[in-house]
Order: C-alpha cells, then sequence, then structure tokens
C-alpha cells in the first residue's frame, strides 16, 4: 500500500511524504481441497511414507503357500516319512486245449492242441484284482498282518489310524498293492505285488498264483459239467423223441392193419408183373390154337383162365391203388413215420457219441495257468522315486504359482 501513495507522488511531482495509512481489515486464506486426487500428493505421500511396511509373510503370501509348504512338504514326506516298498514280479499265460479228429473214419485217433485263451485270459486278471482273491488271501496268506507291518508309514498302512477297518478300505488297500497287466498281442500277464518287507513280496505273489490257479480249475469244472449236462439233455431229448415216434409207428400199424406197406406194395407189384406175363402168354397161346383150331374144345377154357387172371390183377391193382384202404394211401403217412424215426435215430447217435466226448473231455483239464517267470525276491526297494517325486512336486507347484499370480495380477489390474 506504501508502494501505491509513492508512486502517485512521484508522478504528480510532489515530494513523498509519509502518509499515514489506513487500518485494513484481517482477511484470511482459504485453501479449497480438489475432489480429485493430487498425483503429486500421492508422490509425497509416497516418498515420505506414514504407515509401516507390511510383514514379509503377508507380502510373500502367495509364494510361500503355493510353493514353498507344498516343496517342503514333499521333502518332508519323500525325505522322512515313505516307506520302502519292495516289488515282485511274476508272468503267466493262460492256455485252452481243444480235440480235433484225426480222420472222419478213426474217431478214436484224436489230438490235442493248445492255444491262447484270450477270454479266460482277461477272466483270470478280473479275479485277481477282485474282493474273492483278497478274501481268500486274507484266510490263507495272512493279507492283513502284511499290509500292517511297522515298516509301513502311516499313510499306506493298513488299518490307518486315520481310518476305519472296513471290507471297503481292505478292498482300496489290496488295489493299492496288487496289479495285473495283460499284453493283448501276446497274452502275457504280469502280476505285480508291492510290500513292506522282500520276503511278503515273494510270498504274497506266490499265493495270488495259487490262488488263481484254484480258480481255473473251478472254471474247468464248471464248464465240465455243463458240458456233460448239455449232452445228456441232448440224449434224453433224442430218446424221448425216437420213442415218440415208435409210438406212433405201431399206432399206425395197428389202425392201418400193415406192417410194412413198402414191403407189400413191391411184393403186390411184383404178383401184377408175373399175372401180366401169365396173361401175355396164355393170350399167345389162345390165339396160336384159334389159328390152328377155332372149334377146338380147349379154347374155353384158355379164355375163362384169361378172363380170371384179369379179374385177379384188376382186383391186385386196386389193392395197391385207387382206394381209401389201398396200399398207395397208407404208404404216405408211413413213409413219413418211417422218415421221421431215421431222423431220430441219427439224433440220438449224434447225442450219445457228443456225450461219450464230453464225459472224455471232462477228464481232462481244458484251461491251464502257465508260470512263465515265478516271483521273485526283490534285494532292493524300487519304490518311492523320492527324488523324482520331489522334483514333480516343485515342478507343479511353480506352475501353479505362477498362473495364481497371474490371475491376481490381472485382477487387480481391471481394478485399478
Amino acid at each position: 500500500m506504501s508502494r501505491t501513495v509513492t508512486d502517485s507522488a512521484a508522478a504528480t511531482g510532489a515530494a513523498p511524504a509519509e502518509v499515514a495509512a489506513p487500518a485494513l481489515p484481517v482477511m484470511r486464506r482459504i485453501e479449497l481441497i480438489p475432489l480429485v486426487p493430487d498425483a503429486g500428493a500421492e508422490t509425497r505421500d509416497s516418498e515420505h511414507p506414514s504407515t509401516p511396511p507390511l510383514p514379509f509373510w503377508r507380502r510373500y503370501a502367495l509364494f510361500l503357500s503355493l510353493f514353498v509348504l507344498p516343496v517342503f512338504l514333499a521333502i518332508v514326506y519323500f525325505g522322512l516319512i515313505a516307506s520302502d516298498i519292495f516289488i515282485s514280479e511274476a508272468t503267466f499265460l493262460v492256455r485252452s486245449s481243444s480235440r480235433t479228429s484225426g480222420s472222419s473214419l478213426s474217431m478214436m485217433m484224436q489230438s490235442d492242441s493248445m492255444s491262447r485263451a484270450a477270454d479266460e485270459t482277461y477272466a483270470v486278471a478280473e479275479y485277481m484284482l477282485s474282493r474273492d482273491a483278497a478274501t481268500e488271501l486274507a484266510k490263507s496268506a495272512n493279507l492283513k498282518a502284511i499290509m500292517a507291518r511297522e515298516e509301513a508309514d502311516i499313510f499306506s498302512r493298513y488299518p490307518s489310524p486315520l481310518g476305519k477297518d472296513t471290507q471297503e478300505q481292505f478292498y482300496r488297500a489290496y488295489r493299492r498293492i496288487v496289479d495285473v497287466v495283460t499284453d493283448g498281442g501276446t497274452g502275457i500277464s504280469t502280476l505285480t505285488v508291492r510290500t513292506y518287507r522282500p520276503e511278503d513280496a515273494s510270498t504274497l505273489a506266490l499265493a495270488l498264483l495259487g490262488v488263481t490257479e484254484k480258480f481255473v480249475n473251478r472254471l474247468n469244472v464248471r464248464s465240465n459239467e455243463d458240458a456233460v449236462k448239455f449232452s445228456e439233455t441232448m440224449l434224453k431229448e433224442a430218446q424221448a423223441r425216437l420213442a415218440d415216434v415208435e409210438s406212433r409207428l405201431a399206432e399206425y400199424r395197428n389202425t392201418q392193419l400193415v406192417v410194412d406197406p413198402e414191403k407189400e406194395s413191391t411184393q403186390s407189384l411184383a404178383m401184377l408183373g408175373k399175372m401180366a406175363t401169365e396173361i401175355a402168354r396164355l393170350e399167345a397161346t389162345l390165339s396160336q390154337q384159334r389159328a390152328m383150331a377155332p372149334d377146338s374144345p380147349a379154347n374155353a377154357p384158355l379164355t375163362e383162365r384169361i378172363s380170371a387172371y384179369r379179374a385177379e390183377m384188376q382186383k391186385q391193382r386196386k389193392a395197391v391203388v385207387g382206394g381209401a384202404d389201398s396200399i398207395a394211401s397208407k404208404l404216405q403217412g408211413y413213409e413219413l413215420l418211417v422218415v421221421e424215426r431215421e431222423l431220430a435215430a441219427k439224433a440220438l447217435a449224434a447225442a450219445t457219441t457228443f456225450l461219450e466226448s464230453a464225459r472224455q473231455e471232462a477228464q481232462s483239464q481244458r484251461i491251464y495257468l502257465q508260470t512263465i517267470s515265478e516271483p521273485n525276491v526283490p534285494d532292493q526297494a524300487l519304490q518311492p522315486k523320492r527324488l523324482l517325486g520331489v522334483i514333480a512336486v516343485l515342478f507343479m507347484s511353480l506352475c501353479v504359482y505362477w498362473i495364481a499370480r497371474s490371475l491376481v495380477a490381472n485382477t487387480l489390474e481391471h481394478q485399478a
């Protein structure tokens, strides 16, 4: 304000003089705070933070939980907890025998040929992995004691301290230690048994092969019994059919008063032929006598004889054909019954042969469990692969961590 007065005096040419300035009211400065945050203020706040930094475990929680913790647990489990597992392997082949005839002339000359049994192979593999096999091994090979060895870790032992002693848990534990793989090309099956002691693996594999062989024998007995029963049923049906045909044939003979219409018709036709021949001879004789002696008294008897032959011949013809009681009318029904009897007799003969063959096959084994290599006694634990397991967990944890980190970063970027 004093500067303003001085400037005015200088402008008018007067000497500057001190003029008392009137008192002005005091004005207070009002600052307006913007609604939008100031970038500079945020920069200043970041340069001079007023809050303490987050702890280490909070800043790296994602890395610690998804990478460090799984790898640490894997190292602890594979290094300190996981028990050694000994593996015993055995290979076997299921074969079947089929009997083929040597020739049609000699039914007794037969040979047995061996072939691979594809269906039975898969049936045997399924039985080895079934609950029936586990139950049988629990009775005969003390399977539950093998699975509860003190060498087993807390996660592999049965019964587990954290689980229940149930049939379902027992079967799950059994499936963890037994495995069967079948090669579809060669038909060779590989049995693998995993236990916590070397001798247990070999003993259990041998016991399982023995139990499976009993199962194969039961299949043999059942198939043989079924074949024999089926053959006996066929034989009984063929016998009943033949007996029924014979009964109807006898009834037909009694009803029609004929034993064998075919033979009777043959005899009647032979008689007709003889009578025709005799008539022709008599007619020739009569013609000769009439030509030589027309008035001969021998002509009349020859004529009567020829007439009698003709009458008898006509009667025989009617007996063979031409009437309801003729042989021809009876021959049709008789021949049908004879054909049916022949078919029934052939069916009976075939059923008898089939039954005899089934009984012979029942005395021999049709399915074989042939062991290729016996179960070995392992001298080194092949499982678990400790270093490989840790590396696998490390790799998987790293992948999961990077995926989760990317998702979190993308989420925060979209929110900003």
